[in-house]
């Protein structure tokens, strides 16, 4: 029986590099897109460079490409898999490293299937009990799930809890697809709907798409997904920062000093760094950081390993450079590459 009052994610069996230990896949709908040039591929998270003819993904990449019926003019990039609808995929010159999309209909009737991925993308009402008994005896399947109920968070839940009951340990990748001239609006809703059922264990991956009702933000929607699976600590691919709001105990400039050691630090994934503007609360608030930048007095930083002061009473001037040494003394520095075009 799942608790609200400890992380439980849902046990789900290997389909290649999804589900069970895997951390949470990022897959990018490119259906809608006009895929024309390997630079397109930039804003998912892979950069081509044409002098060395080889590709470089980033730390946010999409590892899989929904592409609908139209496959990539060119070939994939390293570490990266095709979702082809079936009819496409059917045809496909690579019927191995493309992976094939069923409908619940196309997957029933199917007479080729994958050896081993087959997709089956539906939404909640499509999962009936005799669908379920039917994908329960496939080992192969991972299900692309989706709902158009107004609440997508509860309904989801409820359908992925009877499911599970009903012993499907099939993988589950989120889809959610949500549209608004503003992307606050976009983002609020895309974290508590996939935050919410991550946080409760429920989701190997997302599939997820922001932007206008006119136009899809891929860039948006790759960098929100990841965002999202950092929050709810499933997959930690950036520096985060913990931070307090100021108030009148605040010894320096909370927002200038953070934007200072951000600049700095931001490209070491998976580092938690608390920031704090006094020493009251400060050491209390950052209790599940790496490491802590705290404000002991006028001009004074005192620098923290986990809750154990490193360095106290140090002038504010150097504090940033003394924090990146302990970072250092630890073996989690790595030395910043620059930026790609």
């Amino acid at each position: 029986m799942r608790t609200p009052y400890t992380y439980t994610r849902r046990a789900a069996r290997t389909v290649a590099t999804i589900g069970h230990d895997h951390v949470p896949r990022v897959v990018a709908n490119l259906s809608d897109a006009a895929i024309t040039r390997m630079e397109d591929l930039t804003a998912i998270g892979h950069v081509y460079d044409p002098v060395t003819d080889k590709w470089a993904m980033r730390d946010q990449a999409a590892e899989f490409l929904y592409m609908g019926s139209t496959p990539l003019p060119f070939m994939a990039p390293t570490g990266t898999r095709q979702l082809l609808d079936a009819d496409a995929w059917a045809a496909h010159s690579d019927t191995f490293y493309c992976v094939p999309v069923f409908t619940v209909d196309t997957y029933t009737h199917a007479t080729a299937r994958h050896s081993v991925m087959n997709v089956v993308r539906c939404t909640i009402d499509e999962l009936t009990s005799d669908v379920v008994a039917q994908l329960i005896l496939d080992t192969t399947v991972v299900l692309l799930l989706s709902s158009t109920a107004p609440s997508y968070y509860t309904s989801m839940r409820a359908a992925i809890d009877r499911v599970t009951d009903a012993g499907l340990t099939a993988p589950i990748i989120l889809e959610r697809d949500i549209r608004s001239a503003s992307i606050d609006v976009c983002v609020l809703h895309a974290s508590t709907d996939l935050g919410g059922l991550l946080v409760d264990g429920l989701g190997d991956g997302t599939m997820l798409q922001v932007g206008t009702p006119e136009h899809v933000d891929l860039q948006q929607s790759i960098r929100l997904s990841f965002t999202i699976l950092q929050a709810t600590r499933t997959r930690m691919t950036k520096t985060e920062y913990i931070s307090c709001p100021s108030c009148g105990r605040t010894l320096f400039d909370l927002q200038e000093t953070t934007a200072r050691i951000r600049s700095h630090t931001d490209h070491l994934k998976g580092v938690k760094i608390g920031i704090m503007g006094c020493i009251v609360n400060g050491p209390g608030e950052m209790a599940d950081a790496d490491y802590g930048y705290v404000g002991s007095g006028p001009d004074r930083i005192t620098l923290y390993r986990g809750q154990e002061i490193v360095q106290r009473n140090i002038p504010s001037d150097g504090a940033v450079e003394a924090l990146i040494d302990i970072i250092k003394s630890d073996e989690r520095w790595v030395v910043p590459t620059a930026p790609s075009s």
